[in-house]
Protein backbone atom coordinates (compact mmCIF):
# COMPACT_ATOMS: atom_id res chain seq x y z
CA UNK A 1 0.00 0.00 0.00
CA UNK A 2 2.98 2.46 0.85
CA UNK A 3 3.82 1.66 -2.69
CA UNK A 4 1.26 2.40 -4.10
CA UNK A 5 0.63 5.69 -2.20
CA UNK A 6 3.90 6.88 -3.47
CA UNK A 7 3.76 5.76 -6.91
CA UNK A 8 0.60 8.03 -7.16
CA UNK A 9 1.98 10.94 -5.85
CA UNK A 10 4.81 11.27 -8.15
CA UNK A 11 2.57 10.16 -11.19
CA UNK A 12 0.37 13.34 -9.90
CA UNK A 13 3.94 15.38 -9.32
CA UNK A 14 4.87 15.18 -12.95
CA UNK A 15 1.89 17.56 -13.50
CA UNK A 16 2.11 19.36 -9.86
CA UNK A 17 -0.68 18.40 -8.98
CA UNK A 18 -0.91 17.88 -4.96
CA UNK A 19 -3.80 15.41 -4.01
CA UNK A 20 -6.15 15.46 -1.18
CA UNK A 21 -6.74 11.96 1.00
CA UNK A 22 -10.12 11.28 -1.32
CA UNK A 23 -8.28 11.66 -4.72
CA UNK A 24 -5.43 9.42 -3.45
CA UNK A 25 -8.03 7.03 -2.85
CA UNK A 26 -9.07 7.25 -6.16
CA UNK A 27 -6.22 7.65 -8.47
CA UNK A 28 -4.83 4.79 -6.32
CA UNK A 29 -2.26 2.61 -8.90
CA UNK A 30 -2.58 -1.30 -9.42
CA UNK A 31 -4.28 -1.09 -5.61
CA UNK A 32 -7.74 -1.28 -4.41
CA UNK A 33 -8.00 -0.14 -0.90
CA UNK A 34 -11.00 1.93 0.40
CA UNK A 35 -10.34 5.33 1.92
CA UNK A 36 -9.92 4.36 5.42
CA UNK A 37 -7.30 2.11 4.17
CA UNK A 38 -5.69 4.80 2.47
CA UNK A 39 -5.93 7.26 5.36
CA UNK A 40 -4.14 4.88 7.89
CA UNK A 41 -0.81 4.54 5.42
CA UNK A 42 -1.04 8.43 4.34
CA UNK A 43 -0.79 9.37 8.05
CA UNK A 44 2.17 6.46 8.55
CA UNK A 45 4.03 7.67 5.44
CA UNK A 46 3.47 11.63 6.95
CA UNK A 47 4.92 10.31 10.27
CA UNK A 48 8.34 8.39 8.29
CA UNK A 49 8.73 11.74 6.29
CA UNK A 50 8.14 10.07 3.30
CA UNK A 51 5.85 12.82 2.26
CA UNK A 52 3.94 16.19 3.36
CA UNK A 53 1.09 17.62 3.65
CA UNK A 54 -0.72 20.96 3.76
CA UNK A 55 -4.26 22.28 4.04
CA UNK A 56 -5.45 18.67 3.20
CA UNK A 57 -3.17 18.23 0.40
CA UNK A 58 -0.53 15.57 0.16
CA UNK A 59 2.92 15.91 -2.00
CA UNK A 60 6.42 14.51 -2.03
CA UNK A 61 8.58 16.06 0.56
CA UNK A 62 10.13 19.58 -0.61
CA UNK A 63 7.21 20.46 -2.77
CA UNK A 64 5.22 22.44 -0.57
CA UNK A 65 5.24 24.97 -3.70
CA UNK A 66 2.64 23.15 -5.86
CA UNK A 67 -0.10 23.95 -3.20
CA UNK A 68 0.24 27.55 -4.89
CA UNK A 69 0.14 25.82 -8.28
CA UNK A 70 -2.78 24.10 -8.17
CA UNK A 71 -4.88 26.93 -6.38
CA UNK A 72 -3.83 29.01 -9.16
CA UNK A 73 -4.73 26.43 -12.03
CA UNK A 74 -7.92 25.82 -10.09
CA UNK A 75 -8.78 29.47 -10.25
CA UNK A 76 -7.50 29.88 -14.02
CA UNK A 77 -9.92 26.67 -15.34
CA UNK A 78 -13.26 28.03 -13.84
CA UNK A 79 -13.25 30.45 -17.44
CA UNK A 80 -11.87 27.62 -20.01
CA UNK A 81 -14.21 25.20 -18.30
CA UNK A 82 -17.00 28.06 -18.86
CA UNK A 83 -16.35 28.54 -22.26
CA UNK A 84 -16.00 24.62 -23.39
CA UNK A 85 -19.69 23.97 -21.97
CA UNK A 86 -20.82 26.77 -23.66
CA UNK A 87 -19.29 25.77 -27.29
CA UNK A 88 -20.16 22.47 -26.29
CA UNK A 89 -23.93 23.12 -26.52
CA UNK A 90 -23.49 24.88 -29.89
CA UNK A 91 -22.41 21.30 -30.93
CA UNK A 92 -25.70 19.64 -30.11
CA UNK A 93 -26.94 21.04 -33.32
CA UNK A 94 -24.97 18.34 -34.90
CA UNK A 95 -26.79 15.31 -34.96
CA UNK A 96 -24.02 12.59 -35.33
CA UNK A 97 -21.90 13.68 -32.26
CA UNK A 98 -22.71 11.34 -29.37
CA UNK A 99 -20.25 12.73 -26.76
CA UNK A 100 -18.53 16.08 -26.28
CA UNK A 101 -15.89 16.28 -23.71
CA UNK A 102 -12.74 17.87 -22.22
CA UNK A 103 -9.42 16.24 -21.87
CA UNK A 104 -6.47 17.12 -20.81
CA UNK A 105 -5.41 19.08 -17.53
CA UNK A 106 -8.64 20.85 -17.53
CA UNK A 107 -10.54 17.56 -16.93
CA UNK A 108 -9.28 17.91 -13.70
CA UNK A 109 -8.96 21.83 -13.14
CA UNK A 110 -5.47 21.57 -13.68
CA UNK A 111 -5.23 24.24 -16.31
CA UNK A 112 -2.53 26.96 -16.55
CA UNK A 113 -3.42 30.36 -18.51
CA UNK A 114 -1.61 29.94 -21.63
CA UNK A 115 -2.74 26.42 -22.03
CA UNK A 116 -5.29 25.11 -24.77
CA UNK A 117 -8.57 23.78 -23.82
CA UNK A 118 -8.29 20.18 -25.52
CA UNK A 119 -11.61 18.57 -26.82
CA UNK A 120 -12.70 15.20 -27.14
CA UNK A 121 -15.57 13.63 -29.40
CA UNK A 122 -17.21 10.87 -30.27
CA UNK A 123 -18.98 10.44 -33.70
CA UNK A 124 -21.73 8.03 -35.08
CA UNK A 125 -20.10 5.56 -37.26
CA UNK A 126 -19.31 6.97 -40.46
CA UNK A 127 -19.63 10.48 -39.55
CA UNK A 128 -16.07 11.42 -37.80
CA UNK A 129 -15.02 13.84 -40.49
CA UNK A 130 -18.37 15.31 -41.41
CA UNK A 131 -18.28 16.07 -37.76
CA UNK A 132 -15.14 17.20 -38.01
CA UNK A 133 -15.64 19.25 -40.36
CA UNK A 134 -18.34 21.18 -39.09
CA UNK A 135 -16.51 21.41 -36.01
CA UNK A 136 -13.57 23.24 -36.90
CA UNK A 137 -15.54 25.21 -39.06
CA UNK A 138 -17.49 26.59 -36.31
CA UNK A 139 -14.34 27.41 -34.51
CA UNK A 140 -12.82 28.84 -36.89
CA UNK A 141 -15.63 31.07 -37.65
CA UNK A 142 -15.19 32.37 -34.34
CA UNK A 143 -11.21 32.32 -34.07
CA UNK A 144 -10.91 30.19 -31.48
CA UNK A 145 -9.14 27.20 -33.37
CA UNK A 146 -5.98 26.32 -32.18
CA UNK A 147 -3.92 25.93 -35.13
CA UNK A 148 -0.17 24.53 -35.57
CA UNK A 149 1.33 28.18 -36.60
CA UNK A 150 0.23 29.38 -33.34
CA UNK A 151 2.47 29.72 -29.97
CA UNK A 152 2.97 31.52 -27.03
CA UNK A 153 -0.22 33.75 -26.24
CA UNK A 154 -1.65 32.47 -29.17
CA UNK A 155 -2.88 28.96 -27.89
CA UNK A 156 -4.20 30.14 -24.69
CA UNK A 157 -7.90 29.68 -24.47
CA UNK A 158 -8.50 28.07 -27.62
CA UNK A 159 -10.01 24.85 -28.85
CA UNK A 160 -8.11 21.87 -29.79
CA UNK A 161 -9.93 18.91 -30.74
CA UNK A 162 -7.66 16.15 -30.42
CA UNK A 163 -9.07 13.30 -30.05
CA UNK A 164 -12.25 12.19 -32.57
CA UNK A 165 -13.86 8.72 -32.29
CA UNK A 166 -16.45 6.75 -34.18
CA UNK A 167 -18.74 4.81 -31.39
CA UNK A 168 -17.76 1.38 -32.78
CA UNK A 169 -13.69 2.47 -32.46
CA UNK A 170 -13.32 3.15 -28.94
CA UNK A 171 -10.97 1.22 -28.05
CA UNK A 172 -7.51 2.70 -27.39
CA UNK A 173 -4.57 0.89 -28.36
CA UNK A 174 -1.73 2.12 -25.86
CA UNK A 175 -2.37 0.59 -22.64
CA UNK A 176 -0.62 2.12 -19.86
CA UNK A 177 -0.76 4.54 -17.28
CA UNK A 178 -0.71 8.12 -18.85
CA UNK A 179 -3.70 6.50 -21.05
CA UNK A 180 -5.38 4.70 -18.18
CA UNK A 181 -5.91 8.31 -16.72
CA UNK A 182 -6.46 10.30 -19.45
CA UNK A 183 -9.52 7.79 -20.51
CA UNK A 184 -10.86 8.31 -16.93
CA UNK A 185 -10.21 11.97 -16.27
CA UNK A 186 -12.18 12.60 -19.10
CA UNK A 187 -14.63 15.37 -17.50
CA UNK A 188 -17.81 14.36 -20.07
CA UNK A 189 -20.08 17.94 -21.04
CA UNK A 190 -22.63 15.99 -22.41
CA UNK A 191 -23.59 12.78 -24.25
CA UNK A 192 -26.55 10.73 -26.53
CA UNK A 193 -27.68 7.10 -26.18
CA UNK A 194 -25.28 6.42 -22.97
CA UNK A 195 -22.44 5.94 -25.08
CA UNK A 196 -19.92 6.99 -22.32
CA UNK A 197 -20.55 3.64 -20.48
CA UNK A 198 -19.93 2.10 -23.67
CA UNK A 199 -16.71 3.77 -23.94
CA UNK A 200 -15.40 2.59 -20.43
CA UNK A 201 -16.96 -0.80 -21.44
CA UNK A 202 -14.74 -0.71 -24.40
CA UNK A 203 -11.77 0.44 -22.05
CA UNK A 204 -12.07 -1.64 -19.28
CA UNK A 205 -8.47 -2.57 -19.13
CA UNK A 206 -8.02 1.22 -17.49
CA UNK A 207 -8.95 -0.71 -14.02
CA UNK A 208 -6.15 -2.81 -13.87
CA UNK A 209 -4.26 0.86 -13.31
CA UNK A 210 -7.29 2.25 -11.67
CA UNK A 211 -9.29 -0.36 -9.75
CA UNK A 212 -10.84 2.26 -7.12
CA UNK A 213 -12.09 4.94 -10.27
CA UNK A 214 -15.65 6.12 -9.51
CA UNK A 215 -17.50 8.63 -12.16
CA UNK A 216 -18.96 11.12 -9.21
CA UNK A 217 -20.36 13.70 -11.86
CA UNK A 218 -23.96 13.68 -13.19
CA UNK A 219 -24.16 13.41 -16.98
CA UNK A 220 -26.94 14.03 -18.50
CA UNK A 221 -28.37 11.83 -21.45
CA UNK A 222 -30.06 13.00 -24.71
CA UNK A 223 -31.79 10.48 -26.65
CA UNK A 224 -33.02 11.11 -30.11
CA UNK A 225 -35.84 9.42 -31.32
CA UNK A 226 -36.97 9.09 -35.12
CA UNK A 227 -40.68 9.29 -35.10
CA UNK A 228 -42.40 7.76 -38.42
CA UNK A 229 -45.39 10.14 -39.22
CA UNK A 230 -48.63 8.86 -39.80
CA UNK A 231 -50.04 7.86 -43.23
CA UNK A 232 -46.40 6.93 -44.31
CA UNK A 233 -46.05 3.43 -44.67
CA UNK A 234 -42.64 1.59 -43.64
CA UNK A 235 -41.86 0.64 -46.72
CA UNK A 236 -41.60 4.43 -47.80
CA UNK A 237 -39.48 5.48 -44.21
CA UNK A 238 -37.02 2.77 -44.90
CA UNK A 239 -36.39 3.94 -48.41
CA UNK A 240 -36.02 7.88 -47.12
CA UNK A 241 -33.67 6.40 -44.75
CA UNK A 242 -31.70 4.47 -47.07
CA UNK A 243 -31.54 7.68 -49.99
CA UNK A 244 -30.44 9.95 -46.56
CA UNK A 245 -27.73 7.22 -45.54
CA UNK A 246 -26.11 7.00 -49.37
CA UNK A 247 -26.00 11.13 -49.91
CA UNK A 248 -24.85 11.34 -46.28
CA UNK A 249 -22.04 8.45 -46.92
CA UNK A 250 -20.71 10.21 -49.94
CA UNK A 251 -20.88 13.67 -47.72
CA UNK A 252 -18.45 11.85 -45.75
CA UNK A 253 -16.31 10.51 -48.19
CA UNK A 254 -15.97 14.03 -49.87
CA UNK A 255 -15.10 15.45 -46.35
CA UNK A 256 -12.12 13.09 -45.42
CA UNK A 257 -10.90 13.26 -48.94
CA UNK A 258 -11.08 17.43 -48.57
CA UNK A 259 -9.58 17.33 -45.33
CA UNK A 260 -6.83 14.74 -45.56
CA UNK A 261 -5.67 16.86 -48.57
CA UNK A 262 -5.45 19.69 -46.27
CA UNK A 263 -3.48 17.89 -43.39
CA UNK A 264 0.18 17.68 -43.10
CA UNK A 265 1.86 14.75 -42.54
CA UNK A 266 0.65 13.51 -38.94
CA UNK A 267 3.96 13.52 -36.34
CA UNK A 268 4.35 12.13 -32.72
CA UNK A 269 1.08 11.47 -30.85
CA UNK A 270 -0.83 12.46 -33.93
CA UNK A 271 -2.19 9.06 -35.89
CA UNK A 272 -5.00 9.21 -38.59
CA UNK A 273 -6.43 5.35 -38.33
CA UNK A 274 -9.96 3.95 -39.65
CA UNK A 275 -12.53 5.34 -36.91
CA UNK A 276 -10.05 7.40 -34.36
CA UNK A 277 -8.10 10.80 -35.33
CA UNK A 278 -5.66 11.53 -32.52
CA UNK A 279 -3.64 14.98 -32.77
CA UNK A 280 -1.69 16.15 -30.08
CA UNK A 281 0.81 18.42 -30.99
CA UNK A 282 3.46 17.80 -28.26
CA UNK A 283 4.11 14.31 -27.70
CA UNK A 284 3.40 14.44 -23.67
CA UNK A 285 2.74 10.70 -23.24
CA UNK A 286 6.52 9.58 -23.32
CA UNK A 287 7.61 12.10 -21.87
CA UNK A 288 5.59 11.19 -18.72
CA UNK A 289 5.77 7.51 -18.95
CA UNK A 290 9.52 8.42 -19.26
CA UNK A 291 9.56 10.57 -16.20
CA UNK A 292 7.26 8.55 -14.00
CA UNK A 293 9.73 5.23 -14.75
CA UNK A 294 12.67 7.32 -13.85
CA UNK A 295 10.97 8.33 -10.22
CA UNK A 296 10.08 4.52 -9.80
CA UNK A 297 13.38 3.41 -10.09
CA UNK A 298 14.52 6.17 -7.33
CA UNK A 299 11.62 4.88 -4.71
CA UNK A 300 12.86 1.41 -5.89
Amino acid sequence: MEKAILRTLIYADIFDYPLKAQEIQKWLIRRKATLWQAAKVLDKLKKNSKLEIKCGYYFLPKRAGLMGIRKRREEESKSYLRKAKFFSRLLKIIPWIKLVGISGGLALNNAAKADDIDIAVITAKGRLWICRLFILGLLSLVGQRRVKKDTGKKIAGKFCVNILLEEDRLEQKNKDIYVAHEVLQMKVLWQRDGIYSRYLEDNAWVFEFLPNWIYEDVVSSEYYVLMEKTGKSRNSHNTKYIIHNTILDRLENLAKWLQLKIMQTPKGMERIEDGALYFHPQDCRLKVLKEYKKQLQKLS
